[in-house]
C-alpha cells in the first residue's frame, strides 16, 4: 500500500520537474530575445550618434566655407553646433544607459 502512495508522489514530482524544465526553457528563450533586442537598440543608438555627428560636421564645414556670413553669425551658428553636439552626446549616453540598465 505504501508503494502506491510513493508511486503517486513520484509521479507528481516528475510532473512538477517537467513543468519547471518547460518554464526554464521558455524564460531562457525570452531572455535571449531580450538580449537580441538590446543589441539591435545599441546598434541603432550608435548609428544615431554617428549620423548626427556626421550631419553636424557637414553643416559646420559648410558654414565655414560660406563667405556671405559675417563673423557674428558664424560664431552664433558655431555655438549652436556645439550645443547640438552636446545634446546628441547626452541623448546617446541616456539611451545607452537605459538599454544597458544603468542608472546615472
Amino acid at each position: 500500500m505504501g508503494e502506491s502512495f510513493e508511486f503517486e508522489f513520484q509521479k507528481r514530482l516528475t510532473k512538477i520537474r517537467e513543468e519547471l524544465s518547460k518554464r526554464e526553457v521558455d524564460v531562457r528563450g525570452q531572455l535571449a530575445s531580450i538580449e537580441k533586442i538590446k543589441v539591435e537598440a545599441l546598434k541603432k543608438t550608435e548609428e544615431m550618434k554617428y549620423s548626427a555627428h556626421h550631419d553636424i560636421e557637414r553643416i559646420d564645414q559648410d558654414i565655414m566655407k560660406t563667405k556671405d556670413l559675417n563673423t557674428q553669425v558664424k560664431a552664433r551658428l558655431t555655438s549652436e553646433i556645439a550645443a547640438l553636439k552636446e545634446e546628441a552626446e547626452k541623448k546617446h549616453a541616456e539611451l545607452r544607459n537605459t538599454i544597458l540598465g544603468k542608472t546615472s
